[in-house]
């Protein structure tokens, strides 16, 4: 009986089985089921050796920019210069007129003069400020002997003044020490006669007794 039971209940399930796949065409037909499966995101990562040849190859076009330029800057320099006219004339040979100085300043005046007087020549402009170069020279060496001079003897001085103070020191020490060493002998000497005083006090009856 339970078996019968069994076998019912089976043929029960696979009748309604067969129900839903005459229904559902889709379950039976393999080939026309839609994968519902998500696909796995994959996600891309840079290759560290594809990385480093991009830093590279960055750097060698900053390399070749720069080569460019310096290219450029030497052929512009190797340029053969342009043919520039004299300022003057070849053909002028006469004195040239400078223009009117009147607004300038006495010191400018000056400097005016010494620029434009033939007969301050260079060779007599140097003369005159290598002898002055000279006299200050030897002022200076003057005054840095004087100055030198002056600090051997401040430091003598003070050499000296160190001496009698040191002097002066070991004098009042012996002195002192000596004036202590007669303090105390006198009062050493002194202390028999005040300790038999004492005595003969203690002796002696009061006044009034």
């Amino acid at each position: 009986m339970p078996r019968s039971n069994a076998i019912l209940g089976a043929r029960a399930i696979q009748d309604q089985l067969r129900k839903v796949f005459l229904t559902r065409s889709e379950l039976s037909d393999w080939s026309s089921r839609e994968d519902e499966m998500p696909k796995a995101s994959v996600v891309l990562r840079a290759d560290p050796r594809n990385m480093e040849l991009d830093k590279k190859r960055d750097q060698l076009e900053m390399n070749v920019l720069r080569l460019q330029e310096e290219k450029k800057a030497w052929q512009a320099i190797r340029k053969p210069l342009l043919d520039v006219p004299p300022l003057f004339p070849k053909s002028e040979n006469g004195p040239v007129a400078l223009p009117v100085f009147d607004f300038l300043d006495p010191d400018e005046g000056k400097t005016r003069g010494v620029l434009t007087d033939e007969a301050a020549s260079f060779n007599a402009v140097r003369t005159e400020t290598e002898s002055r170069l000279g006299s200050i020279q030897s002022l200076l060496e003057f005054q840095i002997d004087q100055l030198a001079d002056a600090v051997h003897k401040l430091e003598q001085r003070v050499f000296l003044a160190g001496k009698e103070a040191d002097k002066v020191l070991s004098i009042s020490a012996l002195r002192w020490r000596q004036r202590e060493e007669k303090r105390t002998a006198a009062e050493t000497r002194d202390m028999p006669v005040m300790g038999f005083l004492h005595g003969l006090g203690s002796i002696l009856p009061k006044r009034g007794e």
